[in-house]
């Protein structure tokens, strides 16, 4: 998908937000903003609102010349799902489809984003499971004959919700994708090794340090995985932004927690899908 016009003092205010977190001068936030601007000027709004998004982030990460703002916010929010996911455990292992359910809760955790919104409630999250859309009956019929599973991660945190998930799964060969390096809260190696996911398969990088996927720059790991996998999970909304126009089909499974990607699923902004996009071929 394409960015908007929309995208633009959206992401104005997220790096806006990453400044006061560096820094309490005035002076340098609006320095850090004007920099900003004339970058705009430089870019195209065909990009996806992931990758347009992403080369702001990273101006702004070089401007105030730190390397990973969130670090102390990816830990905190590791430590806040790891107490949340044991009851949820225990939650979904005694309703009558403990799969369905657990796709529900990993939905639900994609709350747990430093990215559209400065706050969150996950307990709100939690208690409210419903989808928008769901294709789940898709993705039950998809898992019959499938063997290999390729998970696209989203945010440190939110990863211990997707665990939920993948427990489900581990009779597949399943591959986890996560960032090789800091942007915004996204998942990297190290949360993926304190949610202990490698106990379920492989983890890999996308090989770019970019919001969701760069198709085009990404690494040839990641790019085999994508296109070898018989089925393909990706969660948030990077991920959607950057993945729905390719030619690889897809579930996405997310919170749409903007105007733009709600107008492009043609839901409410806030409402979370479990959303099939076949291959360009199959449409």
């Amino acid at each position: 998908m394409k960015s908007e016009a929309h995208c633009i003092p959206c992401v104005i205010h997220q790096c806006q937000r990453i400044v006061q977190m560096v820094t309490d001068d005035p002076d340098r936030l609006l320095q850090v903003t004007h920099k900003l601007l004339d970058r705009i000027q430089e870019l195209t709004l065909d990009e996806p609102p992931s990758l347009f998004t992403s080369h702001l982030l990273l101006e702004t990460y070089a401007e105030l010349g730190s390397d990973d703002p969130f670090v102390q916010v990816r830990r905190q929010m590791n430590e806040l799902a790891a107490k949340a996911v044991e009851p949820t455990r225990h939650k979904i292992a005694r309703t009558n489809d403990p799969l369905h359910t657990a796709i529900h809760y990993a939905a639900a955790g994609n709350i747990i984003d430093s990215g559209p919104r400065a706050s969150f409630d996950l307990d709100a999250a939690l208690a409210n499971l419903l989808f928008r859309r769901d294709d789940f009956t898709l993705f039950r019929d998809k898992l019959h004959g499938a063997e290999t599973i390729l998970y696209l991660l989203d945010n440190a945190g939110e990863i211990f919700f997707d665990r939920l998930l993948i427990e489900r799964l581990a009779g597949f060969r399943l591959t986890m994708v996560v960032k090789p390096g800091p942007i915004l809260n996204d998942a990297i190696l190290s949360d993926a090794e304190a949610a202990g996911l490698r106990q379920f398969g492989s983890v890999i990088t996308t090989g770019t340090r970019v919001l969701g996927v760069d198709p085009v720059n990404s690494s040839r790991e990641f790019q085999a995985a994508l296109e070898e996998a018989d089925i393909v999970i990706a969660k948030g909304h990077a991920n959607f932004e950057s993945l729905v126009d390719e030619e690889r089909d897809a579930f996405f499974l997310l919170k749409a927690k903007c105007p733009v990607v709600a107008g492009c699923l043609r839901v409410q902004e806030g409402d979370s899908v479990f959303y099939y996009s076949p291959a360009k071929a199959e449409e």
